[in-house]
């Protein structure tokens, strides 16, 4: 696809696909392909970046234009947004926002009448419609911004907050306390009113956002910051989101990430126990560890794999008829609670097993048997076709032999940034570091 990348559309703000005029482009597409389909309301929101009021009015202004029944829903999380598509019988979601990239980059992700993220189809056909409604000579220097308080929290995100609020047993967190960090994000003083209203006492960091400090050192992406904090407020577990809410990063008491096998694996474990695992089997993707696959298989529980992108997952899911499933980056599916991924439902997801189980995460988390991993992101000049990169072509084969029955490597481009995504992974440490060393090298030669 020309714009559509692993999840939406995403780049810097000022790119050609991420200014005013291409949203309000798109804003027009959104509105002819609903009408197109039996008609109905699009619902539009966004997050805390400095650029998402301006791309929100544009993308709004093609929607009015064009004649589309619509609501701006404000401020808030990716999956509250998802869950105003359900509660508002809308025909589509859309969501401005460019996930855990820092605040100099936006984008857009869209949802069906269902709250899914659209299939490849829908995202062609909207690409054909809006290549109609592009003028490149409405393309004039980008918006300039300064820092402004952003308040997050209005009507839509209330209706969020006493949905979440309400899943789990009132007051099942009392006596418990966390510690959570929301990015200076969309989830910012929603996630820790929801622990609040549990019971929980709740520690919060980077909740107070001015457009510019989204993801600045802190969230999902930092979560050596989660782990200081964490001990030193004496938390039971900690939280990390993203930008957009969507995904978390989990701490145990000691100030130890977990990775997001072992956030999987736990859930899936429990599940099982209590007779709520459907199809005895969970979906991940293609990134995440073999380990878990051998550590859940020995527990009767099997893993299915799909391409990258919670979006991917979920298709999966359906077609599995499996009611858990994520991502090892913090994407997680509950198909009980939402429909795409949700950070605070898997931080609820694993406070229940905690509260039930009433042990310490560092106890509970013994379950999931890790492989030795290296991964890397590396930044490329170009994105060539990996066979026809001579050299790294070369050093895959030559990975293969070193770790031969024992391990594997997963080589691939960042479909939301200008990255080539490396990952080794086998039961001997040293192969596994060896064969990283061999991709790292090939990549410096044919990509930089």
């Amino acid at each position: 696809m020309k714009y559509f990348g692993t999840d939406g559309i995403r780049g810097t703000y000022g790119d050609f696909e991420i200014r005013e005029p291409f949203f309000e482009a798109l804003g027009f597409a959104a509105a002819e392909f609903v009408n197109e389909n039996g008609g109905g309301k699009i619902v539009v929101g966004g997050d805390t970046r400095a650029s998402t009021d301006a791309l929100k009015s544009a993308f709004c202004s093609g929607l009015k234009k064009a004649g589309a029944e619509f609501e701006d829903v404000g401020v808030l999380p990716t999956p509250a947004l998802a869950f105003c598509v359900i509660k508002k019988s809308a025909k589509m979601g859309a969501m401005i926002t460019a996930s855990h990239n820092p605040y100099t980059d936006n984008g857009i992700k869209f949802f069906d009448e269902y709250a899914r993220k659209i299939e490849d189809g829908v995202q062609l056909a909207l690409e054909e419609k809006l290549e109609k409604y592009l003028d490149p000579s409405q393309f004039f220097l980008p918006s300039k911004f300064s820092p402004r308080p952003i308040v997050c929290g209005n009507f839509a995100s209330e209706d969020y907050c006493r949905k979440m609020a309400s899943i789990f047993p009132a007051g099942f967190l009392k006596g418990m306390k966390i510690a959570i960090d929301m990015a200076n994000g969309a989830t910012s003083g929603i996630s820790s009113e929801v622990f609040r209203r549990y019971g929980a006492e709740v520690f919060e960091m980077a909740r107070s956002p001015d457009g510019f400090n989204i993801n600045d050192g802190v969230g999902s992406q930092h979560p050596e910051n989660l782990a200081g904090f964490c001990k030193k407020v004496g938390a039971d577990a900690g939280f990390a989101h993203d930008g957009d809410g969507d995904r978390v990063v989990v701490c145990d008491e000691t100030g130890s990430i977990l990775e997001g096998e072992e956030i999987m694996g736990l859930i899936a474990l429990d599940a099982k126990s209590r007779g709520k695992l459907r199809s005895l089997a969970i979906v991940t993707t293609l990134q995440s560890n073999m380990g878990m696959d051998e550590s859940l298989r020995e527990n009767g529980i099997g893993v299915f794999r799909s391409g990258i992108g919670d979006r991917l997952v979920m298709r999966e899911m359906l077609g599995r008829s499996c009611n858990i499933g994520g991502e090892n980056s913090g994407h997680f599916i509950f198909l009980e609670v939402s429909p795409c991924g949700d950070g605070l439902a898997a931080a609820l997801s694993v406070l229940s097993v905690m509260a039930a189980k009433g042990e310490k995460l560092s106890r509970l988390r013994g379950g999931i048997k890790m492989y030795p991993v290296e991964s890397k992101a590396l930044p490329v000049a170009r994105k060539t076709p990996i066979e026809q990169s001579p050299n790294l072509s070369a050093a895959l084969r030559e990975c293969d032999e070193i770790l031969g029955g024992d391990g594997r490597h997963l080589v691939r481009y960042s479909g939301t940034e200008k990255k080539i995504r490396l990952l080794v992974e086998g039961k001997d440490p040293e192969k596994v570091k060896k064969c990283m060393q061999l991709l790292c090298n090939a990549v410096d030669l044919d990509l930089k």
